[in-house]
């Protein structure tokens, strides 16, 4: 129980709000029980009320970014567990696209049939070695030698093995730096034991009895879970010790680079990505130690951080290193591979005379130097549709034998580098630098958009954005068939696989590897926000409300997300000052209501959620455009100094209109469940800023929760819900509920259909 003068930051006393009693066990209790009667209504109403519809943004189902979560495991519990087993609450909240036969991955990453077979043959015979053998293999290679292919084939060699146990690979988790939910530990721990679950007889039992006495276990750091979730299930099985083992693994390990910490804009990314790869190691390592029926195998590049990580004292016992790169013929392989590839295309392209070895398959084989990537590659640009595969190898071979040999052989991705400058060198020239701009907005929509937004949507609205005719994005694309998926056909490709390899994009973002074709991340994301403004320019309040062109809608998703990725790195400050008289042109109030009125039309891809880097990602929402801005230096410059107060004072006002004019508007009913949760959700963050202040009881948001129209209670009890849902340990929430019944007593008479306002009336004393 709370005084009723409590005191606030600023000094101020609470003299006028009524005593808050925290006495929640009629409703939440409700909740969790049967969902029946008047406080099981409560619970279900506000539920339903926010996530009904919203299946995009509901994290508990999304494959979107889990922000603001990280020490928690970055998951957020949204599934009522009485109506789910623990096995469908696993698969709720785990990274489904990680696991080998996940649809996200088809078709999966194989061996060519006889290749690597040395390799697989180590592995498989480690695993089932009973003498001294270590618990976890660490298979490492530069790029282009196949370590995801590796693991896929020891997976379905295992399984296809007539073995005494069935799932002998008892879980899979591919990493992948292109995919959010693939890229951060977040999940990792949910989704191994989801499988392992399915794996080990008896084990999903235990683990349904854990998730239903801890529902909260996926809020939890992933230490916690580690132990909760798969230790104690597992040692709580009879006869431990004969339980056959189970492999795990874990591939990519080095494409994990996003730990999803609060301040990660604010961090370096190379000390970022480190922190995030060794700690998945530490998690392996501690499974490890409890000498469970598992064994692990790892896959990765040999990143400095991480070799030196697993030979420390703590790993070096329990770790069989194994060089990709020392082990095998790679040539053969190479060789094999090439073979069939060309007797393949030659059939594909019904070439005549071609039905034995090419002329410059075997220069082709020496210049790979057994990298199956370059070899891969190469097979690609040739096996084009539109033209000759026996001319384009033999240009590919006779402009690797030019190249200077000093450049060809100065490290062990030369060759590829070389060969990706020979693609892109073979384009028409008159086409090479619409080109490199396409790739440059390409690049930057992969860093802003989430990981499920498909490829056609996205090259549209990119192309009127820069004022291109539609289509002429994809057409500039199209000789690059070799390293980017342009050909697929398939028209939900989302944008993040764009790319076949990840060493293609690394190749295009340095400079000293790519010459004269380096892209200009920076300047492409300047560049697109500026145009997104521009576009935005035409949002009034006479529009607010109707049906936006696709271009605006794509605007209005991304104009947040786009000045959240584009401040960190802006360099200049008259670029600042240019953009920001840009943002003060606009309505912002008109563009902030427009922007929730496309949740509610229908019009939006993927699941970026459009507002959630002003309100998820900055310490106060009002500081949007001047928080983390690193070209702001109020010592040196007045002007940067003058538009920043401008660009803050203007936004904070459109905040201010728009979230009153949201509470207060006849039309607020137009609203879907999805744009209602959305804006309950940053009202209550910005809410929490407005609290701060000494005045805030006359703050105008505070007083439009009381004052709230009839076609607009529907948003305001569900903003009370919100607060009285997440109100424990957050003494501000309470307070400003007791302010609002203090002086709005009537909300429950007057509203007897929405049960919040009468649970918010018994907490705080004043029932009856």
């Amino acid at each position: 129980m709370l005084s009723a003068k409590k005191q606030l930051g600023q000094g101020s006393v609470v003299d006028d709000c009524p005593r808050i009693q925290r006495r929640r066990s009629s409703t939440t209790q409700a909740g969790t029980d049967d969902g029946r009667g008047e406080n099981g209504e409560f619970a279900v109403n506000i539920h339903n009320q926010w996530t009904q519809d919203n299946r995009q943004y509901d994290q508990s189902s999304s494959n979107a970014p889990i922000f603001n979560a990280p020490i928690y495991g970055g998951v957020h519990n949204n599934t009522q567990i009485s109506t789910l087993d623990g096995l469908q609450f696993l698969y709720h909240h785990a990274a489904m696209g990680a696991l080998h036969e996940s649809e996200e991955r088809y078709p999966p990453a194989l061996c060519h049939p006889g290749t690597r077979e040395v390799v697989v043959s180590r592995i498989v015979g480690w695993h089932f070695d009973k003498d001294g053998k270590k618990e976890i293999m660490w298979v490492h290679g530069p790029a282009g030698y196949g370590k995801t292919a590796v693991a896929g084939t020891i997976k379905e060699k295992l399984d296809a093995m007539e073995l005494d146990i069935d799932n002998p690979v008892g879980a899979t988790f591919f990493f992948w730096r292109g995919s959010p939910e693939r890229n951060s530990p977040a999940r990792f721990i949910i989704t191994l034991a989801y499988q392992l679950a399915q794996s080990i007889p008896g084990l999903e039992r235990r683990m349904d009895a854990v998730i239903k006495s801890k529902p909260d276990i996926v809020k939890m750091v992933l230490e916690r879970q580690l132990v909760k979730l798969i230790v104690e299930p597992l040692k709580s099985l009879n006869c431990l010790s004969t339980i056959p083992k189970r492999l795990v693994i874990v591939d990519g390990i080095d494409e994990c680079i996003n730990s999803d910490r609060e301040s990660r804009v604010e961090k370096k990314y190379a000390e970022d990505q480190e922190h995030v790869q060794l700690r998945v190691l530490d998690l392996i390592h501690r499974l490890q130690s409890h000498r469970l029926p598992l064994t692990f195998l790892i896959l990765s590049r040999p990143e400095a951080w991480i070799m030196r990580h697993l030979k420390s004292d703590a790993f070096r016992h329990a770790v069989e290193p194994l060089n990709l790169y020392e082990l095998g013929d790679h040539m053969n392989d190479v060789q094999r591979f090439v073979r069939a590839e060309l007797s393949r295309i030659a059939m594909d392209h019904g070439l005549q005379g071609v039905d034995g070895e090419w002329p410059e398959e075997r220069q082709l084989v020496l210049t790979s130097e057994g990298n199956m990537l370059y070899a891969s590659t190469v097979l690609r640009h040739i096996d084009d549709p539109y033209g000759d595969p026996r001319q384009l190898l033999e240009e590919i071979v006779a402009s690797s034998s030019t190249t200077n040999p000093t450049v060809l052989h100065s490290n062990p991705f030369s060759s590829l580098h070389e060969l990706y400058r020979q693609i892109i060198r073979s384009c028409p020239a008159r086409n090479r630098s619409l080109m490199i701009e396409v790739l440059e907005d390409i690049m930057c929509m992969i860093e802003v958009a989430s990981e499920d937004y498909p490829c056609e949507p996205a090259f549209r609205a990119l192309d009127r954005l820069s004022g291109r005719s539609v289509g002429s994005s994809l057409k500039a694309l199209r000789p690059l068939h070799s390293v980017l998926r342009v050909s697929s056909g398939d028209k939900d490709l989302p944008i993040c696989q764009l790319f076949i390899h990840s060493t293609f994009q690394e190749f295009l973002k340095a400079p000293h590897l790519s010459f004269d074709f380096a892209l200009n991340i920076n300047g492409g994301h300047e560049r697109a926000f500026y145009s997104l403004l521009k576009c935005l320019a035409f949002v009034t309040a006479e529009t607010v409300g109707t049906k936006t062109d696709e271009v605006t809608a794509f605007a209005l998703q991304f104009w947040c997300t786009w000045w959240l990725t584009l401040k960190a790195r802006l360099k200049s400050k008259s670029s600042y000052v240019r953009l920001m008289q840009k943002v003060i042109a606009l309505d912002l109030t008109a563009c902030i209501l427009q922007t929730y009125h496309t949740l509610s039309s229908g019009q939006l891809y993927g699941t970026t959620c459009p507002m959630w880097a002003a309100f998820s990602q900055v310490r106060n929402p009002s500081t949007f455009f001047v928080e983390n801005v690193k070209c702001i230096d109020v010592s040196e410059c007045a002007v940067t100094l003058f538009i920043a107060d401008k660009v803050t004072l203007h936004w904070r006002s459109s905040l201010n209109n728009a979230f009153t004019h949201l509470v207060q508007a006849p039309d607020s009913s137009t609203f879907s469940s999805t744009a209602l949760h959305t804006i309950g959700r940053d009202y209550v963050v910005y809410l929490n800023e407005v609290m701060s202040e000494v005045s805030w009881r006359e703050h105008e948001l505070v007083q439009a929760l009381g004052d709230s129209k009839p076609r607009g209670i529907r948003l305001c009890s569900g903003i009370l819900g919100r607060l009285y849902d997440d109100s424990d340990g957050q003494d501000w929430r309470w307070e400003l509920l007791g302010h609002v019944y203090a002086h709005h007593p009537t909300l429950q008479k007057s509203y007897p259909d929405y049960p919040v306002f009468r649970s918010i009336a018994f907490d705080v004393g004043m029932e009856g």
